[in-house]
């Protein structure tokens, strides 16, 4: 090829596009292909760098996904990250075992500044680590470089032969100087001289979809805001026959309420749309699936509130609303696909199922609230902004000229704008919620509730409980109406029950499989394994304790970058 360019080979782990949107940070070409792409290839791509990715597999262990020893004797520099660095120690002989001590989260980290990969890095820096497996000795001809507390071996190198590896994880912004350790490996290490323009990505993008899916009729839902919007554009821009459509779901017919309330309820919502329609010269139509939110949606939200459970109506509109019922529409007018906004992919497997993939920018990865949709539904379903960050899509509206490139984003439940979820549920049922107990673990009494719709496990403020020190909830019984006050380290558990299954990436629960799983939102993911607890349950594991375990909130599982499945929570297993 022509221009400079990184491979990166994907070992499974959560952000390997994430490595590789760094990469291109840099004005650098950089490309993910699975962990076993030919020698041969690799060769002919004739790439200046290679980087090994995470994952979730135990390198040691038998099945782990493992390149061929002899990428090594290429003469091209290799970087390894968390798994991947222990690949590389694994293949050169070092030893790798299991850690005692397992690191997770922010971690400082002492470095060595005087390596290529640490130039201008502070000797004493935060990263993010999330590893249960360790370097224990590192290969011939390497020398450590960087450790922390628990980890003796958080970086190695051998310069002679452009080897680096760091145990932690430079790509995510939770590493606070990792974007310059990845420029100094594609400039100080590769030398790479930058000859690759963000700008080419989105003509790059577009003609692999468009290969990948053809042009056909595509029904693109229009919330009025940036993302849905520049989504309808790519796809035009792919010569697709888009047509735009916003969800009229508001509970309220009174104008007043509509033209305040925000996200995908309002009229300002449908004026928005409207507006970038016209700019984009696509048919355009509000359809009506307020009985459809109501019942799934609304209904779903208040019962899960007064059974003393957390729900999360976005994942509930997603499956039954966005997908179910705007899918069945579609393809009643002869529409061959859905698309949305969300900052997702959808993608086919090698196993032939279709899964959601995390977005390449972690910050808006959307992921966690798509794990139900279902095999056809997936098929049937665009996501062409999960190749972009934010800033990208804000600037290609701003070329497109849409009115909405710099509308702010929606952060309230749309149909509870002032975020009072208990006064919602009061007027939406018509009666007040009974007050209650505040009980310990055992039952004494210490003080009255204020109706358990106003609680969540976790929940700190608000309890106007005067015990001296900082006390949570812990559990809510709806049965009596208590709610269980308790210390912050209650709240830690290393398993949670969960049901309604649904299975994506994965047909069948694999009994013992490493994976990676999120017990709300933004939960950053631990390691964890599952096991079939009979009856349509699931029991998940994690390798550490993780807190607030939530009844009525989704348990999602990572297989990778991709999703695994995920339930709903039932509580402590």
């Amino acid at each position: 090829m022509d221009r400079e360019m990184i491979i990166v080979l994907d070992f499974g782990g959560q952000y390997n596009q994430l490595i590789a949107r760094r990469v291109r940070e840099c004005s650098v070409y950089c490309e993910v292909h699975p962990y076993d792409m030919s020698l041969e290839k690799i060769k002919e791509m004739n790439p200046k760098g290679i980087i090994f990715t995470g994952g979730p597999d135990v390198v040691f262990e038998d099945g782990a996904p493992r390149c061929s020893k002899e990428i090594f004797e290429l003469g091209i520099p290799v970087l390894g990250i968390c798994y991947g660095a222990q690949l590389m120690s694994y293949l050169l002989d070092g030893v790798v075992k299991k850690a005692v001590v397992s690191e997770y989260g922010h971690t400082e980290v002492n470095v060595d500044t005087s390596s290529k990969l640490f130039e201008g890095v502070s000797s004493k820096t935060v990263c993010w680590m999330s590893h249960g497996v360790y370097i224990a000795e590192v290969p011939a001809g390497f020398r450590i470089t960087a450790h922390t507390d628990s980890c003796p071996v958080a970086g190695m190198e051998c310069p002679e032969k452009n080897f680096y590896a760091v145990q932690f994880h430079p790509e995510v912004v939770h590493t606070k100087e990792g974007t310059r350790m990845l420029s100094n490996f594609v400039y100080n290490v590769c030398g790479c001289s930058g000859d690759w323009k963000m700008d080419s990505f989105v003509d790059t993008t577009i003609k692999a979809l468009r290969e990948k899916i053809g042009n056909g009729k595509v029904l693109c839902a229009l919330s009025g805001g940036v993302d849905s919007s520049v989504a309808a554009w790519l796809l035009k821009q792919q010569g697709y026959d888009v047509i735009g459509v916003t969800m009229q779901i508001w509970q309220e017919e009174d104008r007043e309420f509509q033209e305040e309330n925000g996200g995908c309820c309002g009229l300002s919502a449908v004026d928005d749309a409207r507006r970038v329609a016209q700019v984009l010269d696509i048919p355009y139509y509000v359809m009506n699936f307020r009985k459809e939110f109501k019942e799934n949606v609304i209904d779903y939200f208040t019962r899960e509130y007064l059974e003393g459970r957390t729900p999360n109506p976005c994942i509930a509109c997603n499956r039954y609303v966005k997908w179910e019922s705007l899918l069945k529409r579609s393809l009643d007018i002869g529409a061959d696909y859905i698309a949305t906004g969300h900052y997702a992919r959808v993608e086919q497997l090698p196993n032939g199922r279709y899964a959601i993939r995390n977005s390449v920018t972690a910050k808006k990865d959307q992921t966690y609230a798509l794990y139900n949709l279902t095999q056809e539904q997936l098929s049937r379903t665009l996501m062409p902004v999960g190749d972009y960050t934010k800033d990208e899509i804000r600037r290609m509206a701003e070329e497109a000229g849409l009115p909405v490139a710099h509308k702010k984003d929606s952060q309230e439940i749309c149909f509870v704008p002032d975020n009072d979820y208990a006064g919602f549920i009061e007027e939406h049922t018509g009666r007040k919620t009974e007050k209650g107990n505040y009980v310990l673990e055992d039952g004494s009494v210490i003080g009255q509730h204020q109706g358990i719709i106003h609680y969540t496990i976790g929940q700190r403020k608000g309890l106007n409980l005067a015990m001296g020190h900082p006390v949570f909830v812990t559990e809510i019984r709806p049965e009596s109406n208590e709610v269980v006050i308790g210390e912050n380290e209650d709240l830690f558990v290393y398993s949670l029950l969960c049901d309604r299954v649904n299975f994506m990436a994965m047909e069948k629960l694999e009994e013992g499989r490493n994976l990676t799983a999120k017990i709300r939102y933004n939960h950053s993911g631990a390691p964890c394994t599952l096991k079939d607890a009979g009856d349509g349950k699931v029991i998940v594991t994690f390798q550490e304790p993780q807190r607030a375990i939530t009844p009525g909130q989704a348990v999602v599982f990572y297989q990778g970058e991709y999703v695994a499945g995920g339930g709903i929570i039932l509580g402590k297993a």
